[in-house]
C-alpha cells in the first residue's frame, strides 16, 4: 500500500468500541423496526401465503381413489394435501405416508382416500403470527390451513416457513 500513497496523503484509522452501550438500541430488533431500520418481515399467515395466493388449494375428497390423489400430487408438485368431505376438511395426505402404506399394501391405491388419510392439518386465520404458526409444525404435521374471508382456504407448508425464516 505504501506504493499507492504520497508523502502528503493523510491516512485515517478508525477504532470502534465493542458496542455494549448500544445493546438497548442498535442491537434491539424492536427498536430498529420501530425506526424503520430493518426490512419488513413476514409476520402472519397472510404474509406467508402471498407467493401462492392466486393458486387454488388442491384437495382430495374422502371418496376419491388414492390413485387419483397421487396423480394430483404429482401434477401439482405437492407433497401434502387436505382431505375434505362435503367442503369440510376432515383429514390430510402426505407423500411419505402414502409411499409407506402403498409399499406395504399396493391394493390401497384403488381404495378411497378415507382409508389412508391422516389427521387434518391445524387451521389458523390470516392474522395468526408466524411464531404461533411455527409452533403447529411437527414431524407429523408439516402444513397448516389458513382460513380467509368468504370460505377461501390456503395452505402454509413447512417449506413456506423455512423460506420465511431464511430471508
Amino acid at each position: 500500500m505504501s506504493d499507492q500513497l504520497k508523502e502528503d496523503d493523510v491516512v485515517v484509522v478508525l477504532f470502534h468500541d465493542h458496542g455494549s452501550r448500544y445493546i438497548g438500541k442498535i442491537f434491539n430488533d424492536d427498536w430498529m423496526n420501530d425506526r424503520g431500520f430493518l426490512d419488513e418481515e413476514k409476520k402472519n399467515a397472510h404474509d406467508l401465503i402471498q407467493p401462492h395466493i392466486n393458486k387454488r388449494l388442491v384437495k382430495a375428497d374422502v371418496n376419491d381413489p388414492v390413485s387419483m390423489a397421487i396423480v394430483n400430487m404429482k401434477q401439482f408438485n405437492i407433497s401434502q394435501m387436505p382431505v375434505h368431505d362435503n367442503g369440510k376438511i376432515v383429514g390430510s395426505l402426505s407423500d411419505h405416508n402414502l409411499f409407506n402404506k402403498i409399499i406395504e399394501q399396493p391394493e390401497l391405491k384403488e381404495l378411497p382416500v378415507k382409508n389412508v388419510m391422516e389427521a387434518p392439518f391445524k387451521e389458523v386465520n390470516a392474522t395468526t403470527s408466524i411464531n404461533e404458526i411455527s409452533k403447529l409444525f411437527s414431524k407429523e404435521n408439516r402444513a397448516v390451513i389458513v382460513n380467509l374471508e368468504n370460505d377461501i382456504q390456503h395452505i402454509i407448508t413447512f417449506q413456506d416457513i423455512i423460506e420465511a425464516i431464511g430471508k
